[in-house]
């Protein structure tokens, strides 16, 4: 399997270079470099723009202004242009997973130019390229960073993320009144849902799930002290109370899938090690951090059980029934615009709603993020999503099993997670989690070319 993906790689990097885009990035490279000098402060630069943009997922002022991050990711693309023209970055290299990103983005195009509502899906065409931009300037800028500097701007994302989550605790503990009817008063009793500075808990929820596994295993790559670690331990704490209280039934799915996944590859993983020892340690650690969990989640958070309790009322909760209700508009979308989709875009997505809604439900997308490429992009598009998905999941597979990567499986963890959240969730798409989201992708691409990757 391994020299079938590096043949398919290898495939990849060559078809991307001869491509028009490729040749025509190439020439105009090499008609620009004679006029810049080396300038080394510009490869800094181009990491701090990277790390504002990190830093601007979290912030209030960001929260909806999804142009003031489209224009950072702008700003960085061209710190970045700077940095190939001045030499900074020399390795430009493409896999399988960038073809396939490519190809999502034609397909898009095409879909674009077929909308029936052009003006609508050529404003989500534009939204699409400025955050798929970021995927290219984060991979191939940790491509010619050291090991040391990839792992930063994780810390970096991880601070972020914690300094998130602590204003939701403060929400938590003030009792901050809700900025919309999240709650259904029928069916259970009201509780705070912290929502931090992103202004929704299901966005917060999807924020933190992203995060916290790669938090957990970066101290096994940090070659720090056990201060270090203990901090980051706290860190993650937090950050996973904080996901308790933001009360997303999407965010509990995932953060339970990604329990379920993480202990399973790793009691797997100690299995093939032969270390019975290890594995009955890690079997009564297991049951005594499941009994503990079961008394927290029944004394200290019962809105947990409370919530995933109502996953399962179907249409005895307006929430879950709004939901089936949009599923099964969007089904009828699908089946009339399957091949090429109605185009990208929320707005897009909105007028051709409008045909098939039900009566008093509106929505701003589809709850579920496969269906919603499906009907933006049509059956192609929708495979090519999930082809992206299969092969980041095979890459970490070989990195952690043949490597001896940790931190492949933190990545693989986060990306279970968001999967499960988005099955039942939009937000997906919104730049606080389809970035941070290509920054997991993008790591991968790091990790195959790391030589210490088993060292971590």
């Amino acid at each position: 399997m391994n020299k079938i993906i590096e043949k398919l790689d290898k495939y990849s990097d060559e078809v991307i270079k001869k491509s028009i885009l490729g040749r025509f990035f190439t020439f105009l490279t090499t008609k620009i470099q004679p006029y810049f000098k080396a300038n080394k402060p510009l490869l800094l630069m181009l990491l701090i723009s990277i790390c504002t943009l990190f830093a601007s997922l979290s912030l209030p002022q960001f929260a909806n202004d999804r142009f003031g991050i489209g224009f950072i990711i702008i700003f960085c693309f061209c710190i970045f242009l700077l940095n190939i023209f001045s030499r900074n970055i020399t390795i430009i290299n493409f896999n399988t997973l960038d073809l396939l990103i490519l190809a999502f983005i034609l397909t898009a195009v095409i879909s674009t130019f077929s909308s029936y509502f052009f003006k609508e899906s050529f404003l989500g065409l534009l939204k699409y390229i400025v955050l798929f931009t970021s995927y290219f300037v984060i991979k191939i800028t940790i491509l010619n960073s050291s090991n040391k500097t990839f792992i930063n701007l994780w810390c970096f994302l991880f601070l972020c993320t914690v300094i998130t989550a602590l204003i939701g605790l403060y929400q938590y503990i003030v009792g901050v009144e809700p900025l919309a009817t999240w709650e259904d008063p029928s069916y259970e009793n009201i509780h705070t849902r912290v929502y931090s500075t992103l202004g929704n808990p299901n966005l917060l929820a999807g924020y933190l799930l992203l995060v916290l596994p790669v938090g957990i295993v970066i101290p096994f790559k940090l070659k720090a002290n056990i201060f270090y670690k203990i901090v980051f331990l706290i860190g993650t704490l937090l950050i996973l109370i904080c996901l308790i209280l933001t009360g997303s039934r999407g965010g509990y799915l995932g953060l339970i899938a990604s329990l379920l996944f993480g202990l399973t590859i790793y009691l797997n993983y100690l299995f093939n090690q032969k270390s019975k020892l290890k594995v009955g340690s890690i079997l009564f650690i297991l049951f005594v951090l499941l009994a503990v969990f079961h008394l927290l989640l029944t004394y200290v958070f019962p809105v947990f059980a409370e919530r995933i309790a109502t996953i399962f009322t179907l249409r005895e909760h307006s929430s879950n029934s709004y939901r089936i209700n949009v599923w099964l508009a969007c089904l009828k979308m699908l089946k009339d615009n399957w091949l090429i989709g109605i185009g990208p875009g929320n707005n897009a997505f909105r007028l051709a709603y409008g045909l098939y809604m039900i009566s008093g439900f509106d929505a701003l997308g589809a709850y579920n993020i496969f269906l919603e490429f499906a009907i933006e992009c049509g059956f192609i598009g929708c495979l090519l999503f999930v082809l992206i998905f299969l092969t980041s999941f095979l890459k970490l597979h070989y990195i952690f099993w043949e490597k001896g990567g940790v931190l492949s499986l933190g990545i693989f963890i986060s990306l279970i997670a968001l999967l499960t959240h988005g099955m039942a969730d939009t937000v997906f798409f919104r730049p606080q989690i389809f970035i941070p989201f290509w920054f997991l992708l993008a790591s991968i691409g790091k990790l195959e070319t790391s030589e210490n990757v088993r060292k971590g």
